[in-house]
């Protein structure tokens, strides 16, 4: 199974505010913010809905303008959302 972000919410916020992604994502090891990449310990935890999909939850790292965010697992990429600071 691929991994696939299908939301990010909120899409939009600031430093410090709290994101949830989801979709299938129980492979994810890492997710890419913008030019960054973050471990598995940069987000609080997931909650598996039993049908593959789950919820990622993180703060907002420092930042501005837009970024691109996808989740990695080795070669495996998923889709790209997209988070704008304001």
């Amino acid at each position: 199974m691929s991994l696939q972000i299908d939301s990010i919410d909120p899409a939009r916020g600031t430093q410090g505010d709290e994101v949830t992604l989801t979709g299938t994502l129980l492979r994810a090891q890492a997710l890419r913010w913008g030019d960054q990449e973050w471990d598995e310990t940069f987000w609080e935890g997931g909650a598996s809905s039993g049908n593959g999909a789950t919820e990622i939850f993180f703060q907002v790292p420092p930042g501005e303008g837009t970024v691109q965010i996808m989740a990695v697992n080795g070669d495996d990429r998923s889709n790209v959302v997209e988070f704008t600071y304001v």
